[in-house]
């Protein structure tokens, strides 16, 4: 199956699920890793697509590189501190925004979202947006975990417009008088909430609700609330929403019409 959320770069880590024992988990990783990524039925997740010429036996391939391999590495926050780097992190041209990212097998996918939830920025802690699989590999006593991590978040975007009747309507322009609610599965981060656009990530697929409250004496051009599942088609590049709602302004007031003055003759 596809993987649900694009990715750039990609990160992989590799844990054998239902250890018996405690002692060296620490060590799992790098004997999972060596292990089942040298198997020659288990493929990378990589895109490499070909391109054989009429006439050709050559071929055109995209290239990747590991960019960062399992084990301690100098912390990127802070080079003179190390870190155990517990995945391997894949590098080339097929990571771009909005590409697919294949399986390593026959896969269950168990968990999409957040690797840090609850952070301030979870865009930007630890591994961002994870996707947790089940792998059964039949050259293994047990089913195997596989993490992809930094990956590309769903992004919203809403923005609301207005128009002031018997002036400029329907000539709509921004206008950040309404009040913008969006609620997804998982945390939503709200990343700008200024101004008349204001945009959103978050990382778990489903069904999406955007709303906004208007004044009371504006007229709203258009639903108030709706729903929306950004649902990946397999093959095909992610895709992000825009959402405009629409309101008319009441027309400003009738001016009141100056007293006529009757010229007074002085005796």
């Amino acid at each position: 199956m596809q993987a649900l959320i694009a990715l750039s770069p990609l990160i992989i880590r590799i844990l054998k699920i239902a250890v018996p024992v405690v002692i060296g988990l620490l060590l799992l990783p790098i004997i999972a890793a060596s292990a089942i990524l040298n198997k020659s039925t288990v493929t990378w997740p990589v895109v490499a697509p070909t391109q054989v010429a009429a006439g050709q036996t050559a071929y055109l391939a995209t290239g990747w590189t590991i960019s960062s391999p399992f084990g301690w590495r100098p912390n990127p926050d802070s080079p003179s501190e190390w870190e155990l780097h517990d995945g391997i992190d894949l590098a080339g041209p097929m990571f771009c925004d909005g590409c697919a990212v294949p399986p390593m097998g026959d896969i269950a996918v168990v968990y999409v979202g957040w690797d840090q939830p609850y952070a301030v920025e979870p865009q930007n802690a630890g591994a961002g947006v994870v996707v947790d699989m089940t792998l059964q590999h039949p050259e293994e006593s047990g089913a195997i975990l596989l993490r992809y991590g930094h990956l590309q978040p769903y992004q919203v975007w809403v923005r609301t417009q207005t128009c002031t009747q018997t002036i400029d309507c329907p000539d709509y322009q921004d206008d950040d008088s309404g009040s913008v609610s969006v609620s997804c599965p998982g945390e939503l981060v709200q990343v700008d909430g200024s101004g008349a656009t204001r945009s959103y990530l978050y990382a778990t697929p489903g069904e999406c609700r955007a709303s906004v409250g208007w004044p009371s004496d504006f007229t709203p051009d258009g639903p108030v609330e709706i729903s929306f599942d950004q649902q990946i088609a397999p093959g095909e590049a992610s895709s992000n929403a825009a959402i405009t709602f629409r309101a008319q302004r009441p027309p400003p007031p009738t001016p009141t019409p100056l007293p006529t003055m009757t010229p007074t003759t002085l005796p």
